[in-house]
C-alpha cells in the first residue's frame, strides 16, 4: 500500500504522513521506491515467484476513469496470453 492509502486507511493527513517518513518516524516499515513510499514488509508486497500482477496509474485524480480502462487493458492482455492475475496494483 501506497502512504496516501496508509494515512487515510489510519486517519491521518498525508501531509503529517509525509513528516513522520521524513523524519524517520512513521509507526510501521516503509521503503521509497521511485516516487512512491510503499509502507509494509517487501514480502508483503511481492506476490511470489510465477505470479501475475497487473500495474496501472494515471497522474491525476480527473484521469481516475483512465485508470480502470488501463487495468481492464492489462488484465484481458494477460488473460489472452493464459495468465492468471493474482493481484491488481493501482496508483492515481
Amino acid at each position: 500500500m501506497n502512504l496516501k492509502e496508509w494515512a487515510a486507511s489510519q486517519g491521518v493527513s498525508y501531509a503529517v504522513a509525509r513528516k513522520w517518513y521524513r523524519a524517520g518516524v512513521l509507526p510501521v516499515p516503509a521503503r521509497k521506491v521511485g516516487g512512491l513510499v510503499l509502507i509494509g514488509d517487501l514480502s508483503e508486497q511481492h506476490a511470489g515467484p510465477g505470479s501475475s500482477v497487473v500495474y496501472a496509474r494515471v497522474s491525476s485524480a480527473d484521469q481516475r476513469p483512465d485508470l480502470d480502462r488501463q487495468v481492464s487493458r492489462v488484465t484481458q492482455w494477460a488473460t489472452g496470453q493464459h495468465l492468471a492475475v493474482d493481484r491488481v496494483v493501482t496508483v492515481s
